[in-house]
């Protein structure tokens, strides 16, 4: 592959990190579940990612499947906690946290467009990968 999956991660770890910590300079308790979303969705990606990368720098790499699936979670979850946030945040008059919220947004929407290229790469590896789970279960069925 030309770009190795481990800067991928390293760079979907980064944006996780920054929206979790502009979200914390901007949360609002009046919409208590897009808080409540943002925030799981940031503090889990951030011990996903993490984990993956791990598992790449021990050579324990995941199933492509396995990494496709949490990629779109991610990248469905990220762009979902990006457009809320934006939309939660459009009459408030202009200040420090409004602009932080919205910094938090585009990085959200950023991480779910790199989630959907991970995805994406992952797929299509794993269609081309004769170690994949998949792949061994659908050659034992012919």
């Amino acid at each position: 592959m030309l770009i190795p999956t481990c800067i991928i991660k390293f760079m979907e770890l980064s944006l996780a990190i920054s929206c979790l910590t502009l979200h914390q300079y901007s949360y609002d308790l009046t919409d208590l579940p897009t808080l409540m979303l943002c925030s799981g969705t940031y503090v889990a990606y951030i011990i996903v990612l993490s984990g993956e990368i791990v598992g790449e720098a021990v050579s324990a790499a995941a199933d492509a499947y396995i990494d496709g699936w949490w990629s779109g979670c991610g990248a469905v979850l990220y762009g979902a906690c990006g457009a809320l946030t934006l939309r939660s945040w459009r009459d408030v008059p202009k200040c420090h946290r409004r602009s932080y919220a919205q910094a938090s947004a585009v990085c959200a929407i950023a991480a779910a467009a790199l989630l959907t290229i991970d995805a994406l790469f992952a797929f299509c590896s794993a269609s081309r990968d004769d170690t994949s789970t998949r792949a061994k279960s659908c050659k034992t069925n012919k």
